[in-house]
């Protein structure tokens, strides 16, 4: 995942004219107009990247000490908006990835035709790479301080239980009938996030400006993205916000 996702910088870094790059998946919908989104990002200097310490969980593998040392190991969502010169950041990385690639990486999924043998392989080190790299990256940098530590994704999250895999968190699909314009107001509505493992409030700014904190959310399903069109819950695109737009 993490190599297709500088294969994607990479690619977009080679038009000069491109300066944020967001990173969605095909669940995302955007939770306002291409204007409101254009304004909001280009508005402020920084890259959007949830970022925190990763404390309770055991993904941080100690082999990789000796590169990246256990206070840097970050954690985070992997829908993130980097400004330019992070991206490159990302792209030109040969010292971090590699370590990613030896001492992080998924766990084998649990498979019923394995048996007694998928307890064997729930117990091997686990870690998910793209929930880690971009954020430890930045941290190794020292350019924590270039960024808002956060997501501009919303996601809703289940936690369930399962015998092989034990307490599991999962994002909910938003069906058609969660997609009405009071369910899309509350999100809107959210104004900051709490990270527990730093004991930190992020309040949602851009450019020193209070805002909304999320842009985008997910996972919607196709239906419930349609009623998002076909009732404007979104709004219609403005192309007048653009001609002030700040570079």
């Amino acid at each position: 995942m993490i190599e297709a996702e500088r294969l994607l910088l990479g690619k977009a870094l080679e038009d000069p004219a491109n300066q944020r790059f967001v990173l969605l998946s095909d669940s995302c919908v955007p939770m306002y107009n291409f204007s409101y989104i254009y304004n909001y990002l280009m508005a402020s200097p920084k890259s959007f990247v949830d970022s925190f310490l990763d404390m309770k969980e055991g993904r941080y593998n100690p082999k990789m000490s000796s590169i990246i040392p256990k206070h840097k190991w970050r954690k985070g969502s992997q829908w993130i908006t980097l400004v330019r010169m992070h991206a490159e950041v990302v792209v030109d990385d040969d010292i971090i990835l590699p370590v990613f690639k030896k001492f992080c990486k998924r766990r084998p999924p649990v498979d019923e035709s394995y048996g007694r043998k998928n307890i064997k392989l729930q117990k091997l080190h686990n870690c998910i790479p793209d929930e880690h790299y971009v954020q430890t990256l930045l941290a190794m940098s020292e350019l924590e301080d270039e960024l808002e530590r956060r997501t501009l994704t919303y996601t809703l999250w289940n936690q369930s239980t399962s015998k092989m895999e034990g307490k599991a968190w999962h994002p909910l699909t938003f069906k058609y009938a969660d997609a009405g314009p009071r369910h899309i107001k509350s999100i809107k509505d959210i104004n900051h996030v709490n990270y527990e493992t730093e004991h930190r409030i992020e309040w949602c700014r851009s450019n020193s400006t209070f805002v909304s904190c999320f842009l985008f959310a997910r996972k919607f399903s196709k239906g419930a993205a349609m009623r998002l069109l076909s009732e404007g819950v979104v709004g219609p695109f403005d192309a007048a916000a653009l001609i002030d737009t700040p570079h």
